[in-house]
């Protein structure tokens, strides 16, 4: 890497210099677009030193080297994590310079042999500084996977002609590419190089398929989802299951002005998505970490529990979570009460309290039969257990304080209005203002609530019995 660096160096001579003379405030349109592709072009040389930096630290870093790995020698697990230690840039930042690293590095056959890199054009280009880290990324990650359906000379032929594109002039361009540009040029590659009917479609849809890793902004984790159409199909019609008018939360059927429920379609979906993953977490079925279910934990300071202020945090998450939000985590899943010392050290570690165990579980769902929200559909299976009256405030672990509420109505319960009253270990509810026509809090009554079919056989059956007895005697 010595010439790249001594450029570099140049490069960075010149940049300060040309920052010392003056400041870019004060400086003429011209010279502040000259300051500014300089500065690339720096970036340049710096980012093709970041890219084969990372492809090497990759390639001593593989699987197959075992504890001789660079990455174990140093104490991280793979090299992503090596590379964020000593880079400080995210682990998207480094995938991807891992991945350019590796396609433009050169290789070893099996004999031994150095072959020249997957893309040799793209990795001198990077070399010499003409060619931009995006740019580059938008070649290797359009044509690398096809290569095997259209095979290597045609990936090199589309490999050169994008270089050139991008490093300029070229006979249809007097200036090179941006980075954009090269992208759009790249697809049109591809789709020439690759039709359809090459490969069936069901084998690019495999090849296609995934969920990203999730990026944090505004509060929410934001991934792309790309699935297989028989498994959106199924993800799809269980959304539909549960969202269909029917399944919307209402409390009195006749009137049919009421609103049905305050959640915009994509609202919904997202809460059904929450419970489906809370049923498939507790399943039996699901894989245990160090011998517990998988679990998510959340670290919050008790000072901001009892005040209720402050932030928790997940463990491998960047948001950070509103106290309604931990409230819910330790209504549903318990807590422990972890004392660290000032100096950090742990001083004493409770057992987990507060939790609902499984036979309790099992008797709340049966008696409940899924979330008890009149109108909501989420089921037993999917639904987390609440505390009527709040552990905080004297409540305690039994089934009597206990009640199926599903993600949503969980995690609002404290501001929807709808209210929950244990009456003899019986759930009963009332409807927010909202939903009771204009009728005041004494003149709405309190109703018994369950989805179990069988409490609503019960139900039903002693209805019948009170309209039996209500009914006029014949007499002839």
């Amino acid at each position: 890497m010595g010439n790249a660096t001594d450029a570099l160096a140049d490069a960075q001579s010149s940049l300060a210099a040309a920052l010392a003379d003056s400041d870019e405030r004060m400086l003429r349109d011209d010279a502040l677009l000259e300051l500014t592709a300089t500065a690339e072009a720096v970036g340049r040389l710096a980012d093709a030193l970041r890219i084969r930096a990372a492809g090497e630290v990759a390639f001593r870093s593989r699987r197959e080297l075992g504890e001789d790995r660079l990455s174990a020698k140093k104490g991280c697990r793979n090299a992503v994590e090596l590379l964020a230690r000593v880079t400080l840039a995210s682990e998207r930042t480094l995938t991807q310079r891992m991945r350019l690293g590796a396609a433009t590095k050169a290789r070893s056959a099996l004999t031994g042999d150095t072959l020249p890199a997957a893309f040799p054009e793209a990795a001198a280009a990077l070399r010499s500084g003409t060619l931009g880290y995006d740019s580059a990324l938008a070649i290797v990650d359009t044509l690398d996977p096809i290569r095997p359906r259209v095979g290597d000379l045609n990936v090199e032929l589309a490999e050169t002609a994008l270089v050139a594109a991008a490093t300029g002039p070229t006979i249809e361009s007097a200036l090179p590419f941006a980075a954009d540009e090269v992208r759009g040029q790249a697809r049109v590659w591809e789709s020439v190089l690759d039709e359809d009917g090459t490969v069936p479609a069901e084998e690019r849809a495999m090849a296609a398929r995934g969920i990203s890793g999730g990026l944090t902004r505004d509060g929410l984790v934001h991934r792309k989802m790309a699935l297989l159409p028989e498994i959106d199909a199924k993800f799809e019609t269980l959304l539909n299951a549960y969202l269909s008018p029917r399944s919307k939360p209402t409390f009195n059927d006749t009137d049919p002005t009421a609103p049905r429920d305050p959640r915009a379609t994509a609202q919904a979906r997202h809460d059904v998505f929450a419970s489906l993953i809370d049923g498939a977490a507790r399943s039996a079925d699901a894989p245990t970490m160090g011998g517990a279910a998988p679990t998510v934990l959340v670290s919050v300071r008790q000072a901001d529990l009892d005040s209720g202020t402050g932030s928790g945090f997940i463990e491998g998450c960047e948001a950070p979570l509103s106290l309604r939000a931990v409230e819910q985590f330790v209504c549903a899943g318990g807590q422990q009460h972890v004392l660290i010392g000032d100096d950090g050290r742990l001083v004493s570690l409770s057992s987990t309290d507060r939790v609902f165990n499984a036979a309790q579980r099992r008797a709340i769902s049966l008696r409940d039969g899924g979330c008890i929200i009149p109108g909501c559909s989420i089921p037993a299976a999917w639904s987390e257990i609440h505390h009527v009256i709040a552990y905080r405030d004297g409540g305690e672990t039994e089934t009597c304080n206990g009640v199926l509420l599903c993600w949503f109505h969980h995690r609002t319960i404290e501001t929807s209005g709808w209210r929950i009253l244990m009456i003899d270990g019986v759930p009963h509810v009332k409807p927010p203002p909202w939903l009771r026509n204009g009728r005041t809090d004494a003149e709405t009554p309190w109703r018994r609530s369950t989805k179990s079919r069988a409490q609503l056989a019960d139900l039903l059956e002693r209805q019948r019995e009170h309209q039996r007895e209500r009914q006029p005697v014949l007499v002839e």
